[in-house]
């Protein structure tokens, strides 16, 4: 527990907030759902319509006569659409208000991956410096029991469980070192960037 640092660990989970492009969809989606309030508040003037009609003095028309000359002004009123408005600038608040949710759940979704994957890689680096540690000491007592055999003080039976003890630390060695890459690899996914830039 002394390895895992929790300020580094809070600056691991800001850089992800800040990078995961699953988070910076969200802040798009939260956008999109405010210009869309905006939208549905615009939606007062679509009931009123205004038209207008020129119709010139001087012009003759035989198949559909008109009996007012000059500009000729329309106004509607549709009744229908002016009540859907209201619904339509609440439902808006509510899409955007899921939306915010949704953003908020993923947000302790992320971070809490974040720290489980550096939970993880600060135990994969424990597990390789314990493995490493294994596999010299194997070595050295390999040697120190090649060298008992070179002088007949142990028996070959003891000198090949020295060396196949060298074997199993240096395979214990190699698979540390390789669930260490993937544990720094795991937690880099989240993060977008190396975590030798991180400071």
């Amino acid at each position: 527990m002394s390895d895992i640092s929790y300020v580094y660990m809070e600056k691991l989970v800001a850089i992800a907030l800040e990078n995961y492009p699953r988070v910076k969809s969200g802040d798009n989606r939260i956008k999109v759902g405010k210009l869309n309030i905006s939208k549905a508040r615009l939606g007062w003037l679509d009931p009123v319509s205004l038209s207008y009609v020129h119709s010139p003095q001087n012009s003759l028309n035989i198949l559909n006569p008109t009996f007012f000359s000059g500009y000729q002004l329309g106004f509607f009123f549709n009744i229908g659409s002016l009540a859907r408005t209201p619904s339509g600038v609440k439902s808006a608040k509510e899409e955007l208000e899921i939306i915010k949710n949704d953003l908020a759940e993923y947000n302790l979704t992320l971070s809490t991956e974040v720290k489980r994957r550096y939970i993880t890689y600060i135990q994969a680096l424990k597990l390789v410096q314990i493995a490493s540690k294994a596999a010299v000491n194997a070595q050295s007592d390999a040697t120190m029991v090649k060298y008992r055999f070179e002088r007949g003080e142990v028996t070959l039976s003891e000198y090949n469980t020295s060396l196949d003890r060298v074997g199993t630390q240096n395979n214990s060695k190699i698979q540390a070192e390789g669930a260490l890459l993937i544990a720094k690899t795991s937690l880099e996914e989240l993060l977008g960037v190396k975590l030798e830039e991180v400071k």
